[in-house]
This record gives structure tokens, sequence and C-alpha cells, in this order.
């Protein structure tokens, strides 16, 4: 059960996310959001109802033009994070035409965006064309 402190890490990374920036939680105590991740995070990945959950988030909060779809992680290029509960996401801005690969999980920081996207050689780190 999330509590308004876990909540309040969910509201911020979702909020970021739906802007197509990698959420900044530096503001709020690190064990609060850690206790947050570990709520929302079983050991192989994110909870099923968490994520549902959070993609309904940053989709609202967006107004409908981000979405956020899994990414196989075998797909990812190297270096992966190494944690068994790591999640792979691809963040679609479909008005701007853009796509961010995220990893996120109960580490830190909780949600990263990596240097490339599946498919692709551009190691700029920044969003790139869908």
């Amino acid at each position: 059960m999330s509590t308004a402190e876990d909540e309040a890490v969910y509201h911020m990374a979702a909020a970021d996310l739906a802007r197509m920036r990698q959420p900044d939680l530096s503001e709020l105590p690190s064990a609060q959001t850690t206790l947050a991740m570990l709520k929302a995070f079983g050991p192989t990945g994110p909870k099923e109802e968490w994520l549902t959950e959070f993609r309904r988030r940053i989709h609202d909060e967006s107004a409908g033009r981000v979405t956020l779809e899994g990414v196989d992680p075998q797909a990812v290029p190297p270096p992966r994070v190494k944690s068994p509960a790591a999640s792979y996401q691809r963040l679609v801005d479909s008005r701007a035409g853009t796509v961010q690969l995220l990893v996120m999980g109960p580490f830190e920081p909780p949600f990263q965006f990596t240097a490339t996207a599946p498919g692709e050689d551009d190691t700029t780190g920044g969003p790139r064309p869908c």
C-alpha cells in the first residue's frame, strides 16, 4: 500500500517523464525515494498494477502526448543495469517525434535515461527522433 510520501515520488517522476525529462528527485529524502521504489518493484521488475498506473500518470500529465512502452532488455545495448529488477522502457513523445530509452528500478537514481535507444547508434544522451 502506497503512502502520501510514495505518491509524491511517483507523481514527481511521472511529471518529469511527461515532459521528456529525466526525473530529478533530489529534493526528496533518498530514504523516501528508495522505500517508494521498493514498494513498486519486485525482485524481477515493476509490479504490474504499479506500472499500469505509472504509465497512466505519464499519459495524463502529457495530455496523451507521451507514452511509456516496455522494451526487451536483450535489445538494449551495453552497458545495462545489472539489477534483475531493472525495467527498460521506451518513452515516446508522439507530437515531437522523439524517443528516449529509460531504465527504472529500486536503485539510485531510480529513473535513468540511457545514452542509446534500441537500434540506434547515437550516443548523445538526449531524446532522439522516432
